[in-house]
């Protein structure tokens, strides 16, 4: 089998989902790849590269908005189908948490739909952390407790919650924009 960064990703995940993420090492993935850790070093620098790598596999969405989505909408679709990514793979919040993303080349386009309904670009860009924040903490509890939400005794449906949150972050996101607006200075 011939190497490639894809491959090697795939087999990294594979191996996650086996094992979890403490097993990650390049010792251990090159043996699952039958070659030797350091031939991994071809396609990644370190372990940090590869987690940086495997948590781009989480983003599964649409990667650019086009001009036509509402903001509203764009957010929650990626929230939705990374939630959906992330618990997907064992321990996936784990390697979310781990990873040092580089969006510098996309920043832009991501936050186009924020920015064209009235978010300035620190706005924009706060609002989008916010909902990449909920999205990784409801993750790492569901995957931590098994799929339930604390408080157990309340037995809340995950799906469900996560919408209701996400409607409410969304919501206040809307009532922020409209305050703007509506200010002298807005």
């Amino acid at each position: 089998m011939r190497l490639s960064r894809k491959s090697v990703v795939a087999e990294a995940r594979a191996l996650v989902d086996d094992e979890g993420l403490d097993a990650l090492t390049t010792r251990r993935l090159g043996e699952r790849l039958g070659v030797q850790g350091p031939a991994l070093y071809r396609h990644f620098k370190n372990k940090q590269e590869l987690i940086n790598a495997l948590a781009q596999t989480f983003f599964v969405g649409p990667q650019v908005p086009t001009l036509e989505d509402k903001w509203q909408d764009w957010l929650a679709t990626q929230a939705r189908s990374t939630r959906r990514a992330v618990l997907a793979c064992r321990d996936g919040a784990r390697i979310i948490t781990a990873a040092k993303p580089d969006l510098s080349g996309r920043m832009d386009k991501l936050l186009a739909p924020l920015l064209r309904a009235g978010f300035d670009t620190r706005e924009a860009l706060l609002a989008s952390h916010l909902v990449g924040r909920l999205v990784l903490g409801w993750t790492a509890s569901e995957q931590e407790f098994g799929g339930r939400i604390p408080p157990f005794s309340a037995d809340l449906e995950p799906e469900t919650s996560f919408e209701f949150a996400l409607r409410c972050v969304i919501a206040g996101l809307e009532m922020h924009l409209i305050a703007k607006k509506m200010s002298p200075a807005g």
